[in-house]
């Protein structure tokens, strides 16, 4: 709802880095005199009707159920989505990750309209496919969905196309790729450089404080960069999630507060400050997470700030010229690689210069959500 609001008014959405995609979903509605009824499973229930745009939230029910809950609680809301679809009947629904399963998208086929999954996550984690039974089942059931339900499908990541390519076998449907999109105000101009020599060391996080997404590996690696190196180097994380309150116990039972600091949720302005103090940006997502694209990478290149990831994070593909790419789930990897930076001038200012030249990709219009999005609708 702030989304919309922010956007009906023309204010900045500042509780996000990039420009959201509901509000790029919205610009190519307008833009194309299309009429738009907007969903989210928001827990909060509320509905703004503004002439052709409708913006509702639409809570989950959620069922606690042993093993299978969160499945139900899915093909539950799907249904609830089917019964909205033959009231409302859309021509086309857009379906972003995570607001139903993908095999139980099936179902909105039932409703007449072309459906445009839009891929901000992998199917699974890049380079750890599922295996065994339950996983072949549900590759049958995401294979119906792209082979016989999907029109187009928009990926925000080649590794999140090729998982579609591999999941559609012989009978591909269109597959577009998008990047996220920056607000001109903050990334138009690149920013100056750390000073290399500028001490200490200082390496930011920023995402979801979860588990999956590497945190506790954070304080083992900075465990051991203190234990190599004291005072010499710093871990800012910033970001909100369920595991912030056992990170801070933590980093208190570890003995790490005079090396890593946690900020909290950061709006756009406040994030930017930490960013441009830092060396280095680590992305140390886990296997056990579907990373679809990691959008902090693309910041920190935007920054002129080199990323330290590993091979789960799909725009370590896309941007490898400014990216040290550390082996996944092994702090070892990540230390010497963080180690071996801090120490290397050269290095580091090669990776600032091919940030520096990967720029002109993120800031492209022509391959951003919006603009793909509206080639599609214009149809």
């Amino acid at each position: 709802m702030s989304a919309y609001s922010d956007w009906k008014h023309g204010r900045d959405h500042l509780s996000e880095t990039s420009v959201t995609f509901s509000s790029q979903v919205f610009d190519c509605c307008q833009l194309e005199h299309l009429s738009l009824y907007g969903v989210s499973y928001c827990a909060n229930a509320d509905t703004i009707i503004d002439g052709v745009f409708t913006v509702a939230n639409l809570p989950r029910w959620r069922i606690n159920f042993p093993k299978v809950g969160y499945d139900l609680t899915l093909l539950l809301y799907t249904l609830r989505l089917l019964a909205l679809s033959l009231r409302i009947r859309p021509k086309v629904i857009l379906l972003s990750s995570g607001v139903t399963g993908w095999a139980f998208a099936s179902l909105l086929k039932l409703s007449g309209a072309k459906i445009i999954p839009v891929l901000h996550n992998t199917l699974w984690p890049e380079g750890s496919p599922p295996s065994g039974l339950i996983a072949a089942t549900r590759r049958k059931g995401l294979a119906y969905f792209w082979q016989r339900c999907v029109w187009v499908t928009l990926a925000v990541s080649p590794a999140a196309r090729r998982q579609v390519e591999d999941i559609s076998g012989k009978h591909p449907r269109p597959i577009h790729v998008f990047h996220p999109t920056f607000p001109a105000a903050n990334f138009a101009s690149a920013p100056a450089p750390q000073s290399f020599h500028d001490r200490p060391f200082r390496i930011m996080f920023a995402g979801r404080i979860d588990e999956n997404k590497g945190v506790f590996d954070l304080l083992t690696i900075a465990q051991q960069l203190q234990a190599n190196g004291k005072d010499a180097y710093r871990v800012d994380i910033c970001g909100d999630g369920p595991d912030l309150a056992r990170v801070n116990q933590q980093i208190a039972s570890r003995g790490l507060r005079g090396i890593v600091k946690t900020h909290g949720r950061l709006n756009r302005t406040e994030l930017l400050v930490h960013y441009l103090d830092s060396h280095v940006v680590i992305v140390p997502t886990r296997t056990t997470f579907a990373e679809g694209y990691a959008m902090v990478v693309a910041e920190a290149i935007l920054l002129l700030r080199p990323v330290v990831t590993c091979g789960v994070v799909p725009a370590g593909e896309m941007f490898e010229g400014a990216i040290v790419i550390s082996k996944a789930d092994d702090v070892h990897s990540y230390v010497e690689n963080i180690e071996a930076l801090s120490r290397d001038e050269t290095r580091y200012l090669r990776l600032v210069e091919q940030a520096r030249l990967l720029r002109s990709i993120l800031l492209d219009d022509s391959s951003s959500f919006r603009s793909v999005l509206r080639s599609l609708l214009a149809l």
